[in-house]
């Protein structure tokens, strides 16, 4: 991605070019004209990208919540979702294997 793309953002509605400031000096906000989308850098590096039309509360929600400080924690949340699909994963399968075993052989109890 080329620098000439971005635009910086310093101003906008809800303030969230300052807001990210005040989280970490280092945030920038930009705008990529050619993905048309919002990109917050820090750095120089590509941190977050901002869904169209959500430049609002819920982007300093997402940044406070992904921050390294708090990568224990993401860590653990992702742990637990794996968790939880793999346990549906296998009881949607032993109830199928069990639909196709009592339909074919009427093995059931």
């Amino acid at each position: 991605m080329s620098r000439e793309e971005l635009v910086p953002v310093e101003h906008d509605l809800f303030s969230i070019a300052d807001r990210l400031k005040e989280i970490d000096g280092r945030y920038g906000l930009y705008y990529n004209g050619r993905l048309d989308r919002f990109e917050i850098y820090a750095s120089g590096a590509l941190q977050l990208t901002v869904p169209r039309g959500e430049l609002d509360a819920r982007v300093i929600a997402r940044v406070r919540e992904t921050r390294i400080e708090r990568a224990d924690a993401v860590l653990g949340e992702i742990d637990r979702a794996c968790r939880a699909a793999e346990a549906a994963a296998q009881k949607s399968a032993l109830e199928r294997a069990r639909a196709a075993v009592c339909g074919k052989e009427e093995l059931c109890w």
